[in-house]
């Protein structure tokens, strides 16, 4: 038998579901032409998808062009962005400064089978921005840059086993997707977790990947303290993606600091969403400093990147002399259209930017908050970044966070694309520099009517 307080959530998401298939209904009235192209795509990629992190049921919405904040669909729709590919256009679409120093760069050609001046003046003008790095290097993706800086670390340390965290993706790389999104019914105890694979075709995690709880300093701690001869690094996000863009506590980053230092192990911050937290990164703005720092989106002003960076002593392993060679090849990396549009963007990320950003996304967030008050839904995220996740429970690590309802979520973020703003379906959000505070207001005012039914 339900309690009153499980009765009582039940009984708040029923009915948005209830109204499930008249907003897939309107949807599909609203998409026609993205209904055609979807079975278009069938015929080409599997399932009709080329990028997992599109999938939306019944089917996604296909963009003709996008400008600022808005995008417009195939079926002539403008919608207002509030997720600017997975948080990569901090400056929003097409931003003049990026179209000009593109247009400037792409006559004078696109990739070379020679370094430039460019990716130098780029990496130049990173690394003051990243916390403990005197080198970097540049890959294609935030998948690749996870890949190389556990690469650097086993070679430093000479252990291979990684620590990694329930709930936390940092790409497609296989020795770091176990226990992304695992059912709760097969995590395993608290202290203990299982590894779950999150995709067929992996080799296994056995003495290559171990599995903790995020957010807890003290099963860190024994864990490490037990098993530090084999711990090559400890990887851990900063800014929590699918646990609910979560910020973990100070004290947990502080924990793995030490034992790192303690044990000679290699702290990895992954930082591909989390560096648009602030100027320097959730690093800067939790006052603990990685060995090796993964990069990717926004460095890239739109384009394909990932980067690795860190202390000299590290990065040099993959320098040309010596023993014990960290190699790294990339046809792409460090091109220069990438670098010029990159640079761009960082130019125009200043300290004032970020600020700015951070007010509007705190805005953000107390609207919802104040919208969902007394309501069995969650708001965090901190800088630029949103989450509403329909759950009851407070958030502090991956097992709460997989409480929520996503069929609820994802009807909302629906019958939000219904109304013309552009969230994941599991409703993650963010502000780019051109996002107006009216924007924002227009958003909180579809979600709370949409909640309130």
């Amino acid at each position: 038998m339900l309690t009153t307080q499980e009765r009582g959530v039940t009984d708040f998401y029923a009915p948005l579901k209830a109204r499930g298939s008249a907003i897939e209904q309107r949807y599909r009235a609203l998409t026609p032409r993205s209904i055609d192209a979807f079975r278009r795509a069938a015929d080409v990629f599997p399932g009709g998808y080329t990028r997992d992190a599109l999938i939306r049921d019944p089917h996604p919405t296909f963009i003709a062009s996008a400008g600022g904040t808005r995008m417009t669909d195939i079926d002539g729709r403008v919608l207002t962005d509030f997720w600017f590919n997975a948080t990569s256009l901090a400056l929003g679409h097409a931003h003049p400064a990026v179209v000009a120093a593109i247009a400037a760069q792409v006559p004078r050609g696109t990739a070379y089978y020679a370094p430039t001046e460019i990716e130098v003046e780029h990496a130049r003008a990173l690394l003051p921005r990243i916390p403990g790095a005197a080198r970097i290097r540049f890959t294609n993706s935030g998948s690749e840059a996870v890949m190389m800086a556990l690469r650097f670390a086993r070679a430093f340390t000479r252990r291979v086993e990684v620590v990694k965290f329930e709930g936390s993706y940092h790409g497609s790389y296989d020795d770091v997707s176990w226990s992304v999104s695992p059912k709760l019914a097969e995590v395993g105890a608290h202290d203990a977790p299982v590894a779950v694979a999150e995709t067929a075709g992996l080799a296994g995690a056995s003495g290559r990947v171990a599995v903790l709880p995020f957010n807890d300093p003290a099963v860190l701690r024994a864990y490490v303290e037990q098993h530090h001869a084999s711990i090559a690094a400890i990887l851990v996000e900063p800014m929590a993606n699918r646990i609910g863009l979560l910020m973990p506590e100070r004290a947990f980053l502080a924990e793995a600091r030490a034992l790192c230092d303690r044990f000679g192990i290699v702290l990895v911050f992954d930082e591909v969403i989390a560096f648009r937290v602030g100027y320097r990164g959730a690093a800067g703005e939790m006052g603990v400093t990685p060995d090796l720092t993964a990069l990717g989106k926004i460095i890239g002003g739109g384009f394909a990147v990932g980067a690795v960076a860190g202390g000299a002593e590290i990065l040099e392993l993959s320098a040309l002399h010596g023993g014990g060679r960290v190699t790294h090849a990339g046809t792409f990396n460090g091109n220069p259209v990438m670098s010029v549009a990159g640079r761009a963007t960082m130019e125009a990320l200043t300290p004032e930017t970020f600020a700015r950003l951070a007010t509007l996304g705190e805005h953000a967030r107390a609207g919802l908050a104040k919208a969902v008050h007394g309501l069995p839904l969650q708001i965090t995220g901190a800088g630029s970044l949103f989450k509403v996740t329909a759950t009851a429970k407070r958030i502090h690590d991956y097992r709460d966070a997989a409480t929520a309802d996503k069929r609820w979520e994802s009807l909302c973020s629906l019958a939000l694309l219904n109304e013309g703003f552009v969230l994941t379906p599991t409703l993650s959000g963010c502000i780019s520099a051109v996002t107006t505070r009216d924007e924002v207001d227009a958003l909180v005012a579809a979600f709370t009517r949409i909640v309130n039914g």
